[in-house]
């Protein structure tokens, strides 16, 4: 019966900020056409919700072709109805995208035009299905939807900038894991590393640097495959790139590490452009099926940076993968006071003041030790359940 749900000749779709639903809707159904319904106000996004719609399922569906309608006031029901007026036989209208009122004079005006309830639907994102009008359910985690990272920075308008090389030499898988082991068992050290060739969290130059090398097994105990830093051969970007691993991105590279055999992508440390010009971070990105999940990584211990930090992760798989998304802090967060430990006070802020059905998640020092199996068998469950919500 899902495919008969899927014999869909023409599809609908209203264009919202978040074009995400539209493009997993159209992969799901699998149209031969798609009509985009949009405003002045959400003309960027349905542009690049057109280019990757003729990009991508051109390869199961060929001969998809587009069109599309703007809707200069949607909160004008006869502007909506107008725009509604005509669409071919056995027409399938999703109205997740655009406004509540949008979506509702659109509703409406299909149900006028003989739409039926069997050809109209909304993603229900907190649920992660397609909720058909009489009822029926498409379970999108049973969907084979060949959903990317670089298809949702796309329906954004956001880029990645390009790496450059690896520096020389460069930090190593084994040199992650020495120095997760070290840390995990005694925290300060993470404080250590942060702290080399730094003064008040600035990075003196890497001919100052040179004056004083730091020798790293006076500082954790244990030997990477350079023995002290900087070398003597080493250049600016050499320095800076071993200073920034040393000072946290092992943390990113570990957590990489764990969840690589769970999923077919993962990303690590991508440098990103908003089509604005305005650039950010992503620490560790990954697609399962549906769902986006993003997660933030620091080694700072203090309550406070670590909910900014886990807030910041939240909003920003928010915007990109909307309720779908999940989000996480990696931290080295432990202790406690007289409210409880440092922890479960973030996750209970974290549960407070998030209104997705899935607050972002906080992993704490406790749970990293046990991923990493400091005090007994390493046991990444708390992990795999984060990543099965």
């Amino acid at each position: 019966m899902s495919e008969q749900r899927k014999d869909c000749k023409q599809l609908l779709l209203l264009v919202g900020s978040n074009p995400l639903p539209n493009y997993l809707v159209s992969l799901i159904l699998k149209p031969e056409s798609v009509c985009l319904f949009y405003t002045p106000e959400t003309a960027p996004v349905k542009k690049r919700l057109a280019e990757i719609l003729k990009r991508k399922p051109a390869r199961s569906q060929p001969k998809l072709s587009l069109s599309e309608k703007c809707i200069k006031d949607a909160a004008d029901a006869g502007e909506v109805s107008a725009a509604f007026s005509s669409f071919s036989p056995g027409a399938h209208l999703n109205y997740t995208g655009g406004t509540k009122v949008m979506a509702a004079h659109a509703r409406m005006a299909f149900g006028v035009q003989r739409g039926t309830n069997k050809q109209a639907s909304y993603l229900d994102e907190r649920r992660g299905v397609l909720r058909f009008d009489d009822g029926y359910e498409i379970d999108l985690s049973q969907e084979r939807l060949e959903l990317t990272f670089s298809d949702i920075l796309a329906l954004h308008g956001i880029e990645t900038i390009p790496e450059k090389d690896p520096p020389q030499p460069a930090p190593t898988m084994e040199d992650t894991q020495l120095i997760a082991k070290a840390v995990l068992k005694q925290p300060d050290r993470a404080k250590k590393l942060y702290k080399i060739h730094r003064s008040n969290g600035d990075r003196c130059t890497c001919s100052k640097a040179k004056e004083n090398p730091e020798r790293i097994r006076d500082l954790i105990e244990c030997e990477l495959s350079v023995p002290e830093v900087p070398g003597k051969d080493w250049n600016n970007r050499t320095f800076k790139d071993w200073c920034d691993f040393l000072g946290g991105e092992w943390l990113e590279m570990w957590c990489q590490d764990l969840i690589a055999p769970l999923t077919t992508e993962i990303h690590q440390g991508i440098n990103c452009r908003r089509d604005s010009g305005r650039e950010f971070e992503i620490d560790l990105a990954l697609v399962r099926g549906h769902r986006l999940y993003v997660i933030s990584c620091t080694t700072d211990t203090t309550l406070e940076r670590c909910k900014s930090k886990l807030f910041e992760v939240a909003m920003r798989a928010r915007q990109l993968g909307g309720d779908l998304a999940r989000s996480a802090l990696v931290s080295l967060l432990d202790g406690r006071n007289a409210k409880g430990s440092y922890i479960d006070q973030l996750r209970n802020d974290a549960a407070e003041v998030w209104e997705a059905p899935n607050p972002p998640r906080a992993f704490g020092l406790d749970d990293l030790k046990e991923w990493a199996g400091i005090q007994g068998q390493p046991n990444i469950s708390s992990l795999m359940e984060w990543l099965d919500s």
